[in-house]
């Protein structure tokens, strides 16, 4: 009978996962998930880029909306939530990484995009990796 792998320790959470938790109508099988499951999540630097950076273009919009998201994020970020830092190792695999070019999308913009948005997927899966973690992302 072959060996049945552990479940993981952590699960690092893509930024459209930590996102939805702030809408106005998340999904409710992505709120369910994030209150029942036993295993540790923990939000990535590359996510924290990415929700920081959105909030700072919604300033010229919408200043109350963007004031209510970073005044959420900045709970988020002291809660007890774990948070993976930018540290050395993860620092030296994600430069390696951005040297493979079937993962240049995961990290540059595509120069068919509107806007210059550098993506953090690979960042994320950096922090992942070092972490021996499993992405959470709804992403297909």
């Amino acid at each position: 009978m072959p060996a049945v792998s552990p479940l993981p320790r952590i699960y690092v959470l893509d930024t459209n996962v930590v996102s939805e938790l702030i809408k106005k109508r998340p999904h409710p099988s992505v709120v369910r998930w994030i209150a029942e499951t036993d295993t540790s999540l923990a939000i990535p630097f590359g996510c924290v880029i990415e929700i920081q950076r959105g909030i700072t273009m919604l300033e010229a919009r919408n200043v109350a909306r963007s004031l209510e998201l970073q005044s959420w994020l900045d709970r988020l970020l002291v809660s007890d939530m774990a948070f993976l830092p930018m540290d050395a190792e993860t620092s030296k695999l994600y430069a390696r990484m951005t040297l493979v070019p079937s993962l240049k999308d995961l990290w540059t913009k595509s120069p068919q995009a509107k806007d210059a948005r550098m993506h953090q997927d690979l960042a994320i899966a950096a922090s992942a990796i070092v972490h021996r973690a499993v992405v959470a992302t709804m992403n297909t």
